[in-house]
This record gives structure tokens, sequence and C-alpha cells, in this order.
């Protein structure tokens, strides 16, 4: 909140300070929702479908992707709800050393892995924070998407991104781009031919 008032160079009164939290939590909540994290650090347990690993780039029975990042600590991992320590951390992968999977009739049901792990920023970046706090001073400053105005003698022209359109607390393509370094993409799925 003191961050958007120095920017905007003013006082908030109540009122305004009520408006400007919501704008602020209505701007996190797109940029949460555009790069799939959860920003500020966070501990999730959570659980995942062990896939195999490639034996070429690993050497272990089993892996599994975790979704938030950066991941900055692991507090456990329970395969099938087994307590495990026999696990290494590659980046946001969690490779499990050994396990044995499942024979026939069962070997269709991969093991499941139940991890509860710290992961987020301690401090938003500030590229995020500037995003955050720009998108919300949008709206204060032109609440309406006026394009230009003239009152009296002077008229005043907003800017507009690019594409001509209002974005409110949305975000502009070049927003996008910036948080494009953080953003979740979608996991791969390998297929085995017969």
């Amino acid at each position: 909140m003191a961050d958007l008032a120095a920017l905007l160079g003013r006082t908030f009164t109540p009122e305004q300070e009520l408006q400007a939290q919501a704008l602020l939590d209505q701007a996190s909540s797109v940029v949460r929702a555009y790069v799939r994290q959860d920003i500020t650090q966070a501990t999730t347990t959570d659980t995942f479908t062990m896939r195999r690993a490639d034996p070429v780039l690993h050497r272990c029975a089993g892996a599994v992707t975790l979704p938030q990042r950066p991941v900055t600590d692991i507090a456990t991992v329970r395969i099938n709800g087994v307590e495990t320590s026999d696990w290494w951390q590659d980046g946001n992968d969690l490779l499990l050393r050994s396990w044995t999977w499942d024979r026939p009739p069962a070997a269709h049901r991969p093991p499941q892995v139940t991890v509860t792990y710290t992961h987020g920023y301690d401090e938003v970046p500030g590229d995020i924070k500037a995003i955050v706090l720009q998108a919300a001073n949008r709206v204060i400053v032109n609440p309406s998407g006026i394009r230009s105005e003239t009152v009296g003698g002077e008229s005043v022209t907003y800017l507009i991104p690019a594409v001509g359109e209002y974005l409110g607390v949305l975000l502009s393509r070049t927003e996008q781009k910036v948080l494009d370094r953080y953003r979740r993409t979608a996991g791969s799925v390998n297929l085995r031919s017969r």
C-alpha cells in the first residue's frame, strides 16, 4: 500500500486505502493466475504420481516434478504412505533413488508420492512487484479507461497499450513478457510405442 501511495505521490484517505488494497489484491491474483505460481513463500503438501525416470539422465527408480517454484526446501517424502529419505532434488524434480514398481496386476498403478515442500520467494521480486503496482495504478489514475479528455483549455491523453484496449488490472503484452520467466509451463508426457 505504501509503495502505491509513493508511486502516486499522495496519501490515501481510509476509503481510498480500501480501494487501493482491493486493486492490489486483484492485480496480485491476475499475476498469480498468469504465472500459475504462488509468488510468496509457502509450504505445501501435495500428492503426485511417480513417473519412470529417463535412465540416460538419471539413475533412479522414478521422478516427480514439483509444480511450485522455486523449491527452497523439501521436508518429507512418502511413497505410497511410507516415508523415505532415499531421494535427491534436481531443480524442481524430486528423484527417488530406489523403489520397486509393482508387477501385474498392480503394474498399471504407479506409486503415489506425497511431498511436503517449501517454495516461492521470501521477498517478491522487484519486477513482479512493479507490475502489480502498475496494474493497480492504471485503475486509480484512469478508473473509467478514458483515452483523452478536455477540460477548459487543457487536454489530457492517457497512455493506452498498442492494442488500444483498456486493461484495468489486466496485464499488457509487455508485462506478460516480463512475467514469462516466472511462468510455469505445461508438463510433458512420455509415450511408449508397443
